[in-house]
């Protein structure tokens, strides 16, 4: 079994390397988009692998090999974000992981080994642990039993307890070499990699998603409407732009006023390398008390992107504000 994306390969030899004595408690920790989530999911199948090839990775054909790939081994657990459904009959994602589903994990790891190997826990978004569910796995992190293996993937570490990031071993994961990364899209059949790939922020994964999710159109709707505010009219904009989902916009404005505020600051676009003459021109007439007031707000916004307000009205308010930036 090869490294999931070629970026992560020194990550991936690094794992194998310890594959005889395994950290019992592991955080692979770094920015989103670049496959930790896959990496964790092939060192686990590699330590529950019963017929593992002579560099120490799975073999991906015996017993247990073919039980992890089906979903189905019995010394492997996934603790991850659940739907959830609310009042109104409508499914969501949850926003944490509960503490029963760690509490599930703690009596899992109590138990025997079926097959008398390693026992693995996998905890995916582990940033996302309330206090209660990460208080429940403090106390078995603090003292696991014999052949138990915690991973927990992250990409915001801070936010786990640090009494969690002190019992872990960590492989810090960061963004690939931009040439790299855009030879991989290339290879993916992705077109104007380079330009996506700015867009992205520079994580591979998140500039496939964009191509993959239909949301560029999206997006170069709301940047042209923005990059004229002169002829924005908020009210019939903000109506016309709420079917778009909050996370959408969310992703696509952040990331616009990050180059507007860039470019203010004398420094050159990193995300729409696209609309870079727009840009250039829009960062010279923004207001920098209003630009950073809006972005501050954008960044708030991040964190209530699920709850149940009037887009419209949201909206309204919003490009109110930012036509307001260049009078």
């Amino acid at each position: 079994m090869n490294a999931p994306y070629p970026w992560l390969e020194s990550s991936w030899q690094r794992l194998l390397a310890s594959r005889a004595r395994p950290a019992q408690a592991l955080l692979l920790a770094g920015p989103r988009g670049v496959g930790k989530g896959l990496l964790a999911q092939a060192w686990a199948q590699t330590l529950l692998c019963e017929s593992p090839q002579p560099d120490g990775s799975a073999c991906g054909s015996c017993p247990a090999c073919h039980w992890f790939e089906a979903g189905t081994h019995p010394d492997f657990q996934r603790v991850t974000l659940l739907e959830k459904t609310t009042k109104e009959g409508e499914t969501r994602m949850a926003t944490a992981i509960e503490v029963d589903q760690a509490r599930e994990a703690v009596e899992f790891v109590r138990m025997s080994t079926y097959r008398a190997g390693y026992r693995v826990v996998l905890v995916n978004p582990a940033d996302t642990l309330n206090i209660a569910s990460a208080n429940a796995l403090l106390k078995v992190l603090e003292e696991p039993p014999l052949n138990t293996v915690f991973v927990l993937v992250s990409d915001q570490p801070r936010r786990l307890l640090p009494t969690i990031r002190s019992r872990c071993a960590r492989v810090d994961i960061g963004l690939p070499p931009a040439e790299q990364a855009a030879q991989w899209l290339s290879r993916q059949g992705v077109d104007d990699a380079v330009n996506l790939l700015a867009l992205a922020g520079g994580s591979p994964l998140d500039a496939q998603r964009w191509v993959g999710s239909g949301e560029l159109d999206e997006r170069r709707g709301i940047l042209e409407g923005l990059m004229r505010p002169d002829q924005m009219d908020p009210v019939s904009q903000g109506e016309r732009w709420k079917a778009v989902s909050p996370q959408t916009w969310h992703k696509v404005v952040y990331k616009w006023l990050g180059d507007l505020l860039a470019v203010k600051l004398q420094g050159g676009v990193r995300f729409n390398r696209d609309f870079s003459d727009e840009l250039e021109q829009l960062g010279k007439r923004a207001d920098l008390a209003g630009l950073l007031a809006l972005a501050k707000m954008q960044a708030a916004e991040g964190r209530t992107l699920a709850h149940p307000l009037n887009r419209s009205l949201q909206l309204q308010a919003w490009l109110i504000q930012y036509r307001h930036m260049f009078d």
